[in-house]
C-alpha cells in the first residue's frame, strides 16, 4: 500500500474509505483498477481485525463485494461479447461500483461546502444540522437516486438568495420543517425544486432538506422523476401532478 498507514475509524463507512483509497491512487472513478483497490482494502480491514462486528459488518459487506468484482474481472470474456459494439461498457462490472462512487463523492463534495459556510458564519451556524444532514444522506444511499436528490439541493443552494451569508437569530427545528412539508403535501405531490425554493434562506433550505430525507427514510413520501423533474410524493397519495 505504498505505505499508507490508516484505521476504520478515520473513516464514516466503507464508501469513505473506498473513496480514500481511489483519491490517493489517483484513479478514475470509471476506469477503476479493481485488483489494486481491492487489495488495499482487504489489507486495512485485516490490519484493523473484526473487534465489533455490528460496526464492522458494513466494511466486510463491501470487502465481500470487492472479492466478487475482482473475480469476475479474472474470467475470460466471450468472444461474441467482446466484438458487440457497446458491450464492454454495458457489461462492464465496474460500473455499479463507480456510480455508487461517484454519488458518494457527490455527496461529500455538497457537505463539505456547507461546512465551508458553517465557518463563515461561525457560531451563528447550527453544526449539528450539517452533521445530521450528512448522516441522512449515507443513510439512504443505497438507493442511487439520493443523487438525484443531492444535485437539486446543490442546484437551488447555488442560487444567488441562499449564496449570502446570513447571521442567523430564530432557531428552525427539524419538526417544525416536518410539519411544514407534511402540510404543503397534504394536497399531492410537489416539485422538489419548488418545495426547495420556498425556503428563505440558506438555513431554512438546509433544515428543510434534513427534514425530507427523515421523512423519506421514514416511508412517509417518496420520490421518482417525472418528465426529468424530481417529485416527492405522499406515500398516501396516488394522485398525478
Amino acid at each position: 500500500m505504498n505505505g499508507l498507514h490508516v484505521t476504520l475509524e478515520q473513516f464514516s463507512g466503507p464508501l469513505d474509505l473506498l473513496l480514500h483509497l481511489v483519491r490517493t491512487a489517483e484513479m478514475d472513478i470509471f476506469n477503476l483498477d479493481v485488483a489494486r483497490i481491492t487489495d488495499d482494502y482487504l489489507h486495512i480491514v485485516e490490519q484493523e481485525g473484526v473487534r465489533d462486528l455490528a460496526e464492522a459488518y458494513q466494511f466486510l459487506a463491501l470487502a465481500a463485494t470487492l472479492v466478487e468484482l475482482k473475480s469476475r474481472l479474472l474470467l475470460p470474456r466471450h468472444a461474441k461479447d467482446e466484438d458487440e459494439e457497446g458491450a464492454g461498457e454495458l457489461d462492464d462490472p465496474r460500473l455499479e461500483l463507480a456510480r455508487k462512487l461517484a454519488a458518494y463523492q457527490g455527496i461529500q463534495d455538497v457537505t463539505e461546502e456547507l461546512q465551508r459556510r458553517a465557518a463563515q458564519v461561525s457560531a451563528h451556524w447550527p453544526r449539528q444540522v450539517v452533521a445530521q444532514l450528512q448522516a441522512e444522506i449515507l443513510y439512504n444511499l443505497d438507493s442511487l437516486s439520493v443523487y438525484d436528490l443531492m444535485s437539486a439541493f446543490a442546484e437551488v443552494a447555488a442560487r444567488p438568495r441562499f449564496t449570502q451569508i446570513t447571521i442567523f437569530k430564530e432557531d428552525y427545528a427539524v419538526e417544525e420543517a416536518r410539519g411544514w412539508l407534511q402540510q404543503r403535501l397534504g394536497g399531492g405531490p410537489a416539485e422538489l425544486v419548488a418545495l426547495l425554493c420556498e425556503q428563505p434562506d440558506m438555513f431554512a433550505l438546509l433544515v428543510t432538506f434534513v427534514a425530507l430525507l427523515e421523512l423519506i427514510k421514514e416511508e412517509e413520501v417518496s420520490f421518482e422523476k417525472r418528465d426529468g423533474r424530481i417529485v416527492i410524493v405522499p406515500a398516501t397519495t396516488t394522485d398525478v401532478l
